[in-house]
């Protein structure tokens, strides 16, 4: 979740500079529910040690509604 998030961060950063503004949050769909859990809590869970970097970028974008879950 947290490389397609990068890349749809990416793509939205491309179409700023070709002027297409969006205004609202890309959807992203996924069948993980673990995964969907972790990016809309921001509360750091015990379990998510070895995927912290990931977890918090997916955590961020969501939050700053770039890509919605």
């Amino acid at each position: 979740m947290a490389l397609l998030t990068a890349e749809v961060t990416w793509l939205r950063w491309l179409l700023a500079d070709f002027g297409v503004s969006i205004t609202t949050p890309t959807l992203v769909l996924s069948d993980s529910t673990g995964a969907i859990s972790v990016a809309r809590d921001p509360v750091k869970h015990e379990l998510t040690k070895h995927i912290g970097v990931d977890a918090f970028y997916a955590c961020a974008q969501v939050q700053a509604q770039v890509v919605a879950l």
